[in-house]
């Protein structure tokens, strides 16, 4: 929740264009996290893809959420026997990374963003996240934590490829 309780100062009412601002930064960082998300599984699709080596590889990666991208590549790289233990490592550490900033994300994205007209809505807003059979829950947003996230899922790209193109050799090589 908002912090309402304050050491006696008065809270600030922001002005519609200040209220405005706040509101395309939300949508902004709303927008940044699937457009990053989105380059994420598509990484995750061309590894698994390398991982199954197969001519049907696409059909079985196609439609397949990020968490079970994620789920299948571990798996998929625990049993890989042409790729070495570091990459095995290395993959399985990465993989395992993407688990919570996924969880994150589904939260930013698929949950309403409510924000009150104070001030404190230029650096966050209230969350209401709603799991399976369970009832809605409030969180506060805060819009650098969301912009880290945006940070994480981009920085995690290049070593996607790293270890998709360490797949792509152990497949040419037999």
């Amino acid at each position: 929740m908002f912090n309402v309780e304050n050491s006696g100062t008065e809270r600030r009412i922001l002005s519609e264009a200040e209220q405005k601002s706040a509101r395309e930064r939300r949508w902004s960082l709303v927008g940044r996290v699937a457009q990053e998300s989105a380059s994420v599984e598509m990484c995750l699709r061309s590894l698994m893809v390398k991982l199954l080596n197969s001519k049907y590889a696409d059909i079985i990666a196609a439609g397949q959420s990020a968490t079970d991208l994620i789920e299948n590549c571990i798996a998929l790289v625990q049993a890989n026997e042409e790729i070495n233990d570091q990459t095995r490592e290395r993959g399985l550490e990465l993989l395992r990374s993407l688990k919570p900033l996924f969880a994150q994300r589904n939260n930013v994205v698929h949950a309403p963003w409510f924000a009150s007209s104070y001030e404190e809505s230029l650096t966050e807003a209230l969350s209401l996240v709603s799991k399976r059979r369970a009832l809605p829950r409030a969180t506060v947003v805060n819009y650098a934590e969301v912009e880290k996230l945006c940070n994480d899922l981009n920085a995690k790209l290049p070593e996607i490829w790293s270890i998709e193109r360490a797949v792509r050799r152990a497949n040419d090589s037999l």
